[in-house]
């Protein structure tokens, strides 16, 4: 069989142990660094099988139709927004990804360490020791004690973040977009009232054509002038533009930004010059514990799809049937 690892150079780690395990088993693997010339490969694509890809490599129906034998499509870590599900699962191809304990768990922890930081100002603090500077007339700490703190999406992130804050003598809001029952200390609300209240909002929400954009300056002008906003999620669902309009409008505000659209952040990005922003490069939440794991559970899945089995992470579980019936040996 044929399985083609397609993502820059740094993937390679995620990568290898898969790679080996194929060419040891006999099969095929191939590996392209240039998302461009991998979808100018017909050749490549008319006899592949299974695809690894970072999530924001476009995968839609116009590519799956250039690869007919096409299986499965599995991302190393936990994103899949480039995947176009609805015509994979149309085509008997499962979606699979690196949805594991670790990941989501790192990127909630990371999640509330970010919020403390803003709401402490941990970084304006160190500068002061750093620079000698003197002690503040007026201290800006918050503590995170008393504060109603809403959560933007309640998937496995957003329920660390709530687990993790339970104790802490806080409010905790959360809006979904599907309905599910929500633990007893957290209160389902709307989005706009989510925004109304909190004093400090963590967007953990996937991104979607849904979602993109969902947190407009509009919408984002409902916080409190105050509020601490922490994105760990995908920038495409707050912009930019509206997130720096919005901090520049409102000094009082702190920001702690883990995503940016597009990615990496340039260099000349007004977000950077914020001094009320602590900004890190969509690596906040990515720990030891899970970047071990992570290249196994890619061989995991890749083995299971050849050899006919649904792999433990996949985001279209109701096509499963009907994926065993056209694939398993």
């Amino acid at each position: 069989m044929h399985v083609a690892f397609v993502g820059p150079a740094f993937l390679d780690g995620f990568f290898l142990p898969s790679m080996q395990a194929l060419e040891r088993a006999g099969h095929r693997a191939s590996r392209y660094t240039d998302p461009a010339a991998f979808t100018a490969d017909t050749d490549a694509l008319a006899s592949l099988d299974v695809l690894a890809a970072l999530p924001n490599f476009p995968i839609g129906a116009a590519l799956m139709d250039k690869a007919p034998n096409l299986r499965a499509l599995i991302s190393p870590i936990t994103g899949t927004e480039g995947f176009d599900e609805p015509e994979a699962s149309a085509r008997a191809i499962l979606v699979a990804n690196g949805h594991i304990e670790e990941n989501y768990t790192s990127m909630g922890e990371a999640a509330v360490m970010l919020a403390l930081a803003a709401l402490y100002d941990l970084h304006g603090t160190e500068r002061r020791l750093r620079e000698n500077l003197p002690r503040p007339a007026h201290l800006t700490a918050r503590t995170m004690m008393g504060k109603t703190v809403g959560i933007v999406g309640f998937g496995k992130i957003g329920q660390v973040v709530a687990s993790r804050l339970q104790t802490w003598h806080v409010s905790l809001l959360a809006s979904v977009r599907t309905p599910r029952p929500l633990p007893g200390y957290v209160s389902a609300v709307t989005l706009d009232e989510l925004l109304d209240r909190s004093d400090v909002v963590i967007v953990a929400a996937a991104l979607s054509d849904d979602t993109r954009g969902m947190l407009s300056y509009d919408r984002l002008r409902r916080m409190k002038e105050d509020a601490v906003f922490v994105n760990v999620s995908r920038g495409g669902i707050a912009p930019d533009a509206d997130v720096h309009r919005l901090a520049v409008e409102r000094p009082r505000m702190r920001l702690a930004l883990d995503v940016f659209d597009p990615e990496p952040l340039a260099p000349d990005s007004p977000l950077r010059d914020l001094p009320n922003a602590i900004l890190t490069p969509h690596q906040a939440g990515h720990t030891f514990e899970t970047h071990d794991r992570l290249p196994h559970v890619l061989a995991e899945a890749v083995a299971d799809v050849i050899e006919g089995r649904v792999p433990r992470y996949v985001r279209n579980p109701g096509i499963a049937d009907r994926w065993t019936a056209r694939w398993a040996r």
